[in-house]
């Protein structure tokens, strides 16, 4: 009877050092709805466009949409032009003598970014809804076209009312370069 037990007790041990030696089943590297449009928004950028990703929250497809387009062109215009502010503040004091003395620290820092541009031609390209716990998440990837944008920056300087700046610009290597950025995205476009 002392022997079965015995066994009994060191099978039970051993199975459960084979089950902890088995080691961890490997989780699939999936990624989040939102890298794998930040990766599609890194192509389109490599290509000389611009675009970001937005995401919005809510339990109506149309709302969790909008709030997606307006954070993604929020994203946009941070991309294009931001104002940031900060504050720091660091505080520090020694109360009482050195053998008995406390000190007390604090530090604090705020800030503030701002953006004010105007998007023209900014498109939604893709997106892709998650709906979880009554919830949907919708992420968008937000493109500018290169070509739009490119023409936007052409005619601002025109119209800035220094036609020596602009000129000089379209002399310059830097509108080869556009145009040859503008032209490679249009044939990668249509392949």
């Amino acid at each position: 009877m002392k022997k079965v037990l015995v066994l009994l007790v060191l099978a039970a041990f051993g199975l459960v050092l084979l089950t902890g030696c088995g080691g961890s089943k490997q989780v699939s590297a999936k990624k989040s709805p939102y890298l794998q449009m930040q990766k599609r928004a890194n192509e389109f950028n490599k290509n000389g466009a611009v675009a970001v990703v937005g995401q919005g929250e809510s339990s109506r497809e149309d709302i969790a949409r909008k709030k997606s387009y307006t954070d993604a062109r929020a994203n946009l215009a941070e991309a294009l032009e931001t104002k940031v502010q900060t504050l720091s503040k660091s505080f520090l004091e020694e109360i009482g003598t050195s053998g008995d003395s406390e000190i007390n620290e604090a530090f604090s820092k705020t800030t503030k970014t701002m953006a004010s541009t105007v998007l023209k031609g900014s498109f939604p390209e893709d997106e892709i809804m998650v709906e979880k716990e009554g919830k949907i998440t919708i992420y968008t990837l937000m493109v500018i076209d290169p070509s739009t944008f490119n023409q936007s920056i052409l005619d601002e300087m025109n119209k800035s009312g220094n036609k020596k700046l602009y000129e000089r610009f379209r002399s310059s290597q830097a509108y080869d370069e556009l145009n040859n950025e503008m032209e490679a995205y249009e044939a990668n476009q249509n392949e």
